[in-house]
């Protein structure tokens, strides 16, 4: 069992939106809370969707294989975002990619049965889970609207502005956020040469301070095109 907490509601808040405090407890209490390691796989593409999960703590990237044997970043998940989705659904369905814990975390984790059972009473979790999944959808719109409109400065600019607001660490002169060149290239869909060389302009420009694995936005103005 979870346990019950105003902060596991307040994360639960775009799953649980709409539906009754009391109600929301109960549906909290049926998920199991899971201990995330950094580098664990929590499902992979095409397998049996199984689980919902809601991140407590940490980041999760999402992300989907070619057949160059890469996987493609499509997302990168902070605490609040739902995940696993598709367990939604009633049968047969299976995980459209790979949830991999990009640090130590923890998750509320419910299982599909339960699932299924919670939405026949509460259907409000389905229209949230709609809502969700339209989201990433124009997310993913505006991402390919980006790579066919936008310059590859522009995309890095947008990715960082995106990456800040969701789940940025406001510091003395700045905006923290923790990603690597090739998660970041990945996002803006450039290679990590060229995020790499564009990072260190705006290094230069002191638009940004760049140590490893993380990023500072200094000034969010000097991202924009001269």
């Amino acid at each position: 069992m979870a346990p019950d907490s105003s902060r596991d509601r307040d994360l639960t808040h775009r799953l649980l939106s709409g539906i009754d405090v009391d109600v929301q407890r109960t549906i909290i209490a049926e998920a199991s809370r899971r201990k995330l390691r950094a580098g664990q796989v929590l499902y992979r593409m095409d397998e049996p969707a199984e689980y919902l999960y809601v991140l407590l703590k940490g980041r999760v990237q999402l992300s989907r294989p070619v057949r160059s044997g890469h996987d493609v970043l499509v997302s990168v998940l902070v605490p609040g975002d739902v995940f696993g989705l598709v367990s939604l659904v009633t049968q047969g369905a299976c995980y459209m990619g790979t949830a991999e814990a990009m640090e130590a975390g923890d998750a509320l984790v419910w299982d599909r049965r339960a699932v299924q059972r919670l939405t026949r009473p509460h259907p409000q979790i389905i229209a949230n889970a709609l809502t969700m999944a339209l989201a990433m959808v124009a997310q993913l719109g505006a991402r390919h609207e980006a790579l066919v409109a936008a310059s590859a400065p522009e995309r890095l600019a947008r990715v960082l502005s995106d990456l800040g607001v969701q789940g940025g660490a406001s510091s003395a002169d700045g905006i923290d956020i923790r990603i690597k060149n090739e998660q970041l290239a990945a996002l803006a869909d450039v290679s990590a040469f060229t995020a790499s060389r564009q990072l260190q302009k705006w290094e230069r420009e002191g638009a940004v301070k760049k140590r490893r694995g993380a990023v500072r936005i200094v000034d969010p103005n000097g991202l924009l095109p001269h």
